[in-house]
């Protein structure tokens, strides 16, 4: 089935990969990046057909009202995302550009999108592990994205928490990290875990149902938050 897909950092990298997936698919596609070279927007047009939408929209999805703008413009070029992915986070680890600050890019594109995501689509954040030897994600991203579950539920909404892990490693395989985001998100899985860094929460996260990863989530939740007050 074809859909309107959504998606950030899609530059270089992993989002390159995932647009380039999508587009062969034959869906259509909006692509957010704080800039867009000539070599990125001729490699992706060329994978499209005559009756497909591939729209760059640059931004710095660190700047929120700039970001709502181009995302306005987004949904009148193609129309509103069914599926909306923030995955900035594996370019700004290593950037020069002023959204490095952890957290803010995917906040503010859940912000910026959330609003016109209708019933059955899917929004899927990225966050980096806070713990180098074990799947740590940042606390405010796991409450976040409850927050947006219990909110976006009514219409069915699915959120996906992306958990990345090594971004290094991660950037020089991004054909195959993609294909792994891409594995989770064709299931809707609550946490698509990168890396490999907890075997045991990363089959889980690959094989168990959403219903028993939720309460997988809320333990993650309470540990993340009791470690943070301590």
């Amino acid at each position: 089935m074809l859909r309107r897909v959504f998606i950030t950092g899609a530059n270089s990298g992993v989002g390159f990969e995932l647009a380039k997936h999508y587009i062969l698919r034959g869906d259509d596609v909006a692509l957010f990046g704080f800039q867009f070279s000539d070599k990125t927007r001729h490699a992706l047009i060329e994978l499209k057909n005559t009756d497909q939408y591939v729209e760059f929209f640059a931004s710095n999805i660190a700047d929120f009202e700039a970001l709502q703008i181009q995302v306005n413009n987004a949904i009148s070029a193609i129309g509103k995302p069914e599926l909306a992915i923030e995955c900035s986070q594996f370019c700004f680890e290593n950037s020069e550009q002023p959204c490095q600050k952890l957290g803010l890019a995917s906040h503010n594109f859940a912000n910026a999108i959330s609003p016109y995501l209708d019933m059955n689509s899917h929004l899927a954040l990225t966050t980096p592990t806070t713990n180098a030897n074990k799947l740590s994600p940042d606390p405010s991203f796991l409450l976040l994205t409850k927050e947006l579950r219990q909110k976006l539920k009514p219409s069915n909404i699915k959120v996906s928490l992306i958990c990345t892990y090594k971004i290094d490693t991660l950037l020089k395989n991004s054909t195959v990290t993609s294909k792994q985001v891409l594995q989770g998100l064709d299931k809707q899985k609550l946490m698509v875990i990168l890396g490999l860094q907890s075997k045991l929460t990363y089959i889980m996260s690959r094989y168990l149902p959403n219903w028993i990863m939720s309460s997988v989530i809320d333990r993650l939740i309470k540990q993340q938050l009791i470690r943070t007050t301590r």
